[in-house]
């Protein structure tokens, strides 16, 4: 399963579905009307898709890092970003937003810490930069630097 590259994907700004499950037909005939590429290790969807004339990438790496250095890679991508997140749950706009406008739903102590937020325009979620960015922030440098 690509779940996590697929969160990832939306917190790198990329307009990204994803389907925990769903069989291979209705998959291929949800990217054919979206126009979308479909992302997976599945050799066999990938042969079903080309016979629909579907755009594919197919994984062969293993590691989260990898995935994504083979993905940028396929895409012809020059560099990562997180200029334009989207929501790693929904796949919603994200939209800066006040503390006062969240002030008791968000953690106290973060709060105290943090300036900025966004929330999702679809699902409400809200975001900061945290450690969970940060992290991924170090992964976009490594990748950008195999690049």
């Amino acid at each position: 399963m690509l779940g996590t590259i697929a969160k990832k994907l939306r917190m790198l700004g990329f307009d990204t579905h994803y389907y925990n499950t769903i069989n291979d037909d209705d998959l291929i005939t949800s990217a054919k009307k979206e126009n979308r590429i479909i992302i997976t290790k599945d050799y066999i969807l990938v042969a079903k898709a080309a016979n629909q004339d579907i755009p594919t990438i197919q994984i062969f790496t293993i590691t989260e890092k990898e995935q994504l250095v083979e993905i940028t890679r396929k895409m012809s991508w020059k560099k990562l970003t997180l200029d334009n997140p989207r929501c790693s749950i929904c796949n919603g706009i994200l939209q800066k937003t006040s503390k006062q406008d969240i002030i008791g739903i968000i953690p106290p102590k973060v709060a105290e810490s943090v300036q900025e937020f966004w929330q999702c325009d679809k699902c409400s979620h809200i975001y900061w930069v945290g450690t969970h960015i940060r992290n991924l922030e170090r992964l976009i440098a490594e990748i950008n630097d195999t690049l």
